[in-house]
């Protein structure tokens, strides 16, 4: 698949197997130290070695330490030709504040898997833009570490070690099938990650490339007016329009309150179908992706079909070479 001036070709790291080293490293907000703990527990038992940044356990507040810190971690981790992993120990917030200091060529010169979600979302838009580096939309060390399923850490372990397409993405069990908000079925590479952060980047030179791309969106404790409101930038910045096909993930805490929301009220299902249902893209929504309790592993930069006929995630290519 080739690049674009504003999106480079896709740059996959080399699987995680037995005997790895990984770096777990804080870009956003300061750790928990019992989740923390007991998520290093259970990536030794898979048989990795892990290296605790330098200042994972700094505190400034609402982040991890000072920008300079947090950044220094993710670059020396990069920089590491021992380590093969990065693993953000949580999300919050800060990780935007850090996207001008990370050392992209290091990173393009030794491509590593990466894995995060929720506020990590603005270190996959900036690697994508600026490296192409195929990373991996899941579970944090913390959520490793608390309230695991076996679900979660199935496909973690899957889509970090594989060399082949992870094909249909599976369900939990007992899972609803996934709300088909519009028919079809196409494919393209898959991108996005938190609508906040998304929305948040648009217009800087981090932005979602959405053109052709098979676009994941979740998010958790924002009311249905919030959600309106930035998915009404997006659609207005074309992003929307430039999809290739939408899938919606685990909306968590996103519904109607009214201590917290204008009155009356439009409720999320209304507010997603608002602006997705009409695209004349494929549109599914419910996925297990995102802040809820069983959540997949995903690789963000590869080729995915989203099938509005029959429900489903498709991931039609390798994430590592």
């Amino acid at each position: 698949m080739a690049g674009s001036p504003n999106h480079p070709a896709p740059l996959k790291p080399a699987p995680l197997k037995p005997g790895d080293l990984v770096a777990v490293v804080a870009p956003a907000g300061p750790v928990h130290e019992e989740a923390l703990a007991g998520g290093i527990r259970v990536l030794e038992s898979q048989g990795l070695r892990v290296a605790i940044g330098p200042n994972l356990r700094a505190r400034r507040g609402y982040l991890a330490g000072p920008d300079a810190g947090r950044a220094e971690d993710l670059n020396q981790a990069f920089a590491d030709p021992d380590v093969r992993g990065i693993l953000c120990a949580r999300g919050g917030y800060g990780a935007g504040r850090i996207l001008d200091l990370v050392d992209y060529a290091a990173v393009r010169q030794d491509p590593k898997v990466f894995v995060g979600y929720s506020d990590i979302t603005a270190l996959h838009l900036a690697l994508a833009r600026k490296t192409g580096l195929v990373t991996f939309h899941g579970p944090m060390v913390e959520n490793l570490g608390e309230k695991l399923t076996r679900f979660t850490l199935e496909s973690f372990l899957r889509a970090v070690t594989a060399t082949k397409p992870l094909d249909v993405l599976p369900l939990p069990e007992g899972q609803a099938l996934p709300r088909v908000l519009a028919a079809g079925r196409a494919t393209g590479p898959l991108a996005g990650g938190n609508l906040s952060l998304i929305a948040g980047l648009t217009g800087t030179d981090y932005e979602l490339d959405a053109r052709g791309r098979v676009l994941l969106l979740e998010d958790m404790g924002e009311q249905p007016y919030r959600v309106d409101r930035m998915l009404c930038q997006l659609a207005l910045a074309g992003k929307l329009s430039q999809a290739a096909g939408v899938v919606v993930g685990e909306m968590v805490d996103c519904e109607f309150t009214p201590e917290a929301a204008p009155s009356p009220p439009l409720l999320l299902a209304e507010t997603l179908a608002d602006h997705l249902a009409g695209l004349g893209r494929p549109v599914i929504s419910g996925l297990p992706c995102g802040h809820g309790r069983d959540k997949w592993t995903i690789p963000f930069g590869v080729l995915a079909t989203v099938d509005g006929y029959k429900a489903r995630l498709v991931v039609e290519e390798a994430a590592c070479r």
